[in-house]
């Protein structure tokens, strides 16, 4: 446990201050519709005095010109997305947050992007003493897009507040959905239809991809509550719904986030919202993501969900990897069918690494995978190994 909360705050570190100018890998979930590139915020180095003033330089601004749908019509211009910054020495703030051009009336314009620059700026200054001069406290915030029609942006900030002295900080996820047809912020409840059954709908969901049982970690997890309904933002395949820390696991698990598919959720969805805003909610999804606390995820085919079973493996002093995530397939005799790994590069780079694939690196960390010999007379087993392992790697992420 020392060591998954060791782990944990590393993570948490590489996940905010940590990734300063570096471009996210996000999961295909959460990459923008059509063919209109991701934005994310990046960090500036900081001045002596605080500034604001553009992230982006000449020619880097991602432009985001709305094109014709067969949906009502955007009385906007083109639409375009610059980063802008805030920056202090004392206390310690880096912050990157959006601004939108091309919204047509620019009073409500104005109004969207003094939501977008407040929501960033939430460090409280009066609590940011230094307490240990050694460790003063600080505030990072950056964004990223996680969804983008002619109709809709989804931006979710990740932020990390640290106070002087404390045992660790605490993050914090902002999601803001902006309708452009209407120039205003979407509140997460008109996403939804209010069915009586909604949250337990969700939270059947949950349970199935909580494949470490981490929502029972503080005690028997039995439903999310409604103000849980409030932590979601938009991807492109369907809502990422979100807890944190110490919500219903420990503050070493994280973030926990659970990906609801539209066409798992339609039922409780406000379908006019979504058709209106050029959304298909009935695709189906043929597989479902598991998010890992350790900071990856991968999508695994709904059909063998239930035929698997994921454990984590204990850390012992002989072992070389950081973390070891097992997968099993469920029989009485229950074979080891994958394991992914993380290993210190320094660790990975002496490895006899025949057995091993090397899947990512980011910060001086190695994702890896080995696959199970299995006896060729297990035709399913084989068949899982031959051609579905393969497609799960494909979806392979790691969450910077």
């Amino acid at each position: 446990m020392k060591l998954k909360l060791t782990l944990a705050m590393a993570l948490v570190v590489f996940f905010t201050a940590g990734c300063s100018g570096m471009q996210e890998k996000k999961p295909v979930s959460e990459q923008p519709q059509g063919n209109q590139p991701e934005k994310n915020g990046g960090q500036q180095e900081k001045p002596a005095d605080e500034t604001e003033k553009p992230n982006a330089q000449p020619g880097s601004t991602t432009d985001k010109s709305v094109k014709p749908s067969n949906q009502p019509k955007t009385t906007n211009l083109p639409i375009k997305i610059h980063d802008e910054s805030i920056v202090k020495d004392s206390p310690i703030i880096n912050i990157t947050y959006p601004q939108i051009e091309g919204i047509k009336d620019k009073n409500t314009q104005a109004q969207i992007n003094d939501i977008l620059k407040k929501k960033a700026n939430a460090a409280d200054e009066s609590q940011m003493t230094n307490e240990d001069p050694s460790t003063p406290s600080s505030f990072d915030s950056t964004y990223k897009i996680t969804f983008q029609n002619d109709h809709l942006i989804s931006f979710v900030y990740d932020q990390y507040f640290y106070l002087s002295g404390a045992a660790h900080g605490m993050p914090a996820r902002v999601p803001i959905l902006v309708d452009l047809d209407n120039g205003r912020i979407v509140e997460a409840k008109e996403l939804f239809n209010g069915s009586p059954q909604t949250q337990q709908i969700l939270s059947n969901l949950v349970v199935k991809q909580d494949v470490f049982h981490t929502l029972d970690a503080m005690g028997e997890f039995e439903q999310i509550s409604s103000d849980d309904l409030e932590q979601v933002y938009l991807t492109k395949d369907g809502l990422m719904l979100y807890f944190p820390p110490y919500e219903y696991a420990s503050f070493a698990e994280g973030t926990l986030q659970y990906h609801l598919s539209f066409s798992d959720i339609q039922n409780v969805l406000n379908t006019a919202f979504f058709q209106s805003h050029g959304i298909m909610i009935s695709k189906s999804i043929a597989s479902t993501m598991i998010y890992v606390s350790e900071g990856y995820h991968f999508s695994i085919p709904k059909e063998w969900l239930d035929r698997v079973t994921f454990e984590r493996a204990d850390y012992s002093d002989n072992q070389k990897w950081l973390s070891e995530i097992n997968v099993y397939y469920k029989s009485a005799d229950k074979p080891l069918l994958f394991s992914f790994h993380m290993y210190e590069k320094q660790e990975w780079t002496s490895l006899n690494t025949g057995a091993e694939v090397k899947l990512a690196e980011e910060n001086d960390i190695v994702y890896s995978y080995s696959v199970a010999q299995i006896p060729q007379n297990n035709l399913q087993i084989n068949n899982f190994i031959k051609n579905v392992f393969p497609e799960i790697v494909k979806t392979f992420q790691v969450e910077f």
